[in-house]
Parts: C-alpha cells; sequence; structure tokens
C-alpha cells in the first residue's frame, strides 16, 4: 500500500509561483531551443537501498503547461523504451484538466504500477539577448555579353528571406528518481545548458529529445533502469 506524502516531498512535487512565472514568459525557449554542450550535474548519489533496476518508471514533468510535460515525458518514455518497455508517462494517466498534486500523482502511481517516479522540474531560465537576424540571404550574378566589343550585360539579384527574431539563454532542469517502496528520493541530477531558440519555430524541440538522451543514457550506466537489449 502506498503510504501518505510527507509535507517535504508534497514541497518537492509543486512549482512555486515564480517558476510559474519563468515557464510562461520562456517555455518556448525551453521546449524550441538548441543545447549547446549540456551537462548532467550529480545532486544525490544513487542510494544503496534502491532496488534498482526498476521494472516500471512513472515519468512526471512539473511544468505548468500540459502540452510541456508531455512533450518531455513522452521523450523519456520513447528513449527508456529501446530496451525495455518499462515505462510511462504521467500525462497519459491524465487529462488536461487534472490538477498537478501529490494526489493526482499518487493515483498515477497506482494506476501504472509503477515501482519509481522519475520527476523533471524547471529550476531557473534566463534569456541573455534577443537579436534580429537574416535568414538565408542569396546572391546570383548573371553575365551577358552585348552588341558591343568588350562590353558586358552584368545583372546581380540579391534575395533574403524576412528576417527572424533569434533568442539566447540558459536553462537548469532537476531531475529526482523516487523509489515508490519507501517513498524517498534515491538519486537526483541538474542539467545545464546554453539555448539559441529560432523564435519562428514554435514547433522545433531538439532539446527535448537532447535532455531525454543524456538522462535515460545515465539511467542506464548507474543500472537504474534495464540496460538496452544488444542486437545480434
Amino acid at each position: 500500500m502506498i503510504k501518505t506524502l510527507t509535507d517535504q516531498e508534497i514541497i518537492l512535487l509543486q512549482l512555486t509561483p515564480l517558476r510559474r512565472a519563468w515557464l510562461v514568459t520562456f517555455v518556448v525557449i525551453l521546449l524550441s531551443g538548441c543545447a549547446n554542450k549540456a551537462q548532467l550535474v550529480d545532486i544525490q548519489s544513487l542510494e544503496k537501498s534502491a532496488t534498482v533496476p526498476y521494472n516500471k518508471v512513472l515519468v512526471v514533468g512539473l511544468f505548468d503547461s500540459f502540452e510541456t510535460r508531455s512533450l518531455l515525458e513522452r521523450a523519456i518514455v520513447r528513449d527508456i523504451g529501446r530496451g525495455t518497455p518499462g515505462a510511462i508517462a504521467a500525462t497519459s494517466l491524465m487529462t488536461t484538466t487534472t490538477p498537478l498534486n501529490a494526489e493526482s500523482i499518487l493515483a498515477a502511481v497506482k494506476k501504472s504500477g509503477a515501482d519509481a517516479v522519475l520527476v523533471t522540474q524547471l529550476i531557473d531560465l534566463t534569456e541573455s539577448q534577443t537579436i534580429v537576424k537574416d535568414r538565408n540571404p542569396q546572391t546570383s550574378v548573371k553575365v551577358s555579353p552585348t552588341y558591343y566589343w568588350n562590353v558586358y550585360d552584368v545583372r546581380v539579384t540579391e534575395y533574403m528571406e524576412p528576417q527572424y527574431l533569434e533568442a539566447k539563454g540558459t536553462v537548469l532542469l532537476m531531475t529526482e528518481l523516487y523509489q515508490v517502496d519507501g517513498q524517498q528520493r534515491v538519486w537526483g541530477v541538474e542539467s545545464k545548458a546554453k539555448i539559441v531558440k529560432d523564435l519562428s519555430r514554435p514547433d522545433y524541440y531538439p532539446f527535448v529529445d537532447s535532455e531525454a538522451q543524456k538522462l535515460v543514457k545515465r539511467l542506464r550506466s548507474e543500472g537504474i533502469i534495464q540496460r538496452a537489449a544488444v542486437k545480434p
């Protein structure tokens, strides 16, 4: 039977109003930016009491937007699934109107039969600058002889697509792993990366995929989840 979370654990599973404000302002940069030299930093080594590898991991994104949560959760689940089907996105067990709190997460744990919960939340997101950039400038030159000797007709055509806004910033995420049996945090990392975003491409999500790949690679390397099957 799953016990009630402590007050401290409930706080860890909730966003502060300040984090919500950051997310509403910069979420398009977080989702659509390109990660440069992102790295994971340990904040808690794997506890010796952790019963790894886990068979079923519930993946939870703590963001204000349901779409944002779903994007990251599905990316992590997809990468974990490349070796074992033992992962499920919390948003797949909820609706867009389900409140994100300790109770709804506990309900998802029960429904999924998970033995571990992987929680990723936004810690900090700063925008350093937004600049106007030229896009795909092209110049063509056509040279043609004329009726006159040694005289040529030179035509230069310049083409440039509309300018766009490029935003640069830094994102800091924290990912924690909770073991359902005992409801304790058994592992944690932080991920910090510089991002560059073309604001005209709202549906481009390389950062999410990159973040998911880094997390799953670390989870496998530490034996927290099953390693990917070796192809014969």
